[in-house]
């Protein structure tokens, strides 16, 4: 029996999922995820209303940025559908292209059975591509062993 390698393509925007089991198969995508809010503009992701703001007063924390926070929750998001996709559909081994902050911030949340699937991660956004595209890449540049 083959055994199922998965490669994920992310950004703060869209994340792809991808399986294969035989390099002379193509690659499968069998999930993707979107974050709309990613892609508005920050002062629509704010909050708290115009004019209030904690800046200056001693103890607290400071404001954080409303696309760092929006990454945040996406990297969260993903981490989880992955942990969700290898317990319903293990893999033997992961690798993940994400942009980076992105990649940081994915990395950080990925649980320990994800991790150690993790067979490598690459601080490059090859989600424009389209899949078979993003699979010739991969076998010309990136192929591990």
């Amino acid at each position: 029996m083959a055994s199922r390698n998965a490669v994920l393509v992310a950004n703060s925007f869209v994340a792809r999922l991808f399986e294969w089991t035989s390099l002379q198969q193509p690659w499968v995508e069998i999930q993707d995820w979107w974050h709309a809010e990613a892609r508005m503009h920050p002062g629509d992701l704010e909050r708290a209303p115009p004019g209030h703001s904690l800046a200056g007063r001693s103890g607290l924390a400071p404001r954080s940025d409303a696309r760092q926070r929006e990454r945040a929750e996406f990297a969260r998001d993903v981490a989880e559908g992955l942990q969700l996709a290898l317990a319903n559909d293990p893999w033997h081994t992961l690798e993940v292209f994400a942009s980076n902050p992105f990649l940081g911030e994915l990395l950080e949340h990925l649980s320990p059975e994800v991790r150690k699937s993790l067979r490598a991660s690459h601080p490059l956004d090859l989600t424009a591509l389209t899949a078979s595209a993003i699979e010739e890449r991969w076998r010309q540049t990136f192929r591990l062993g």
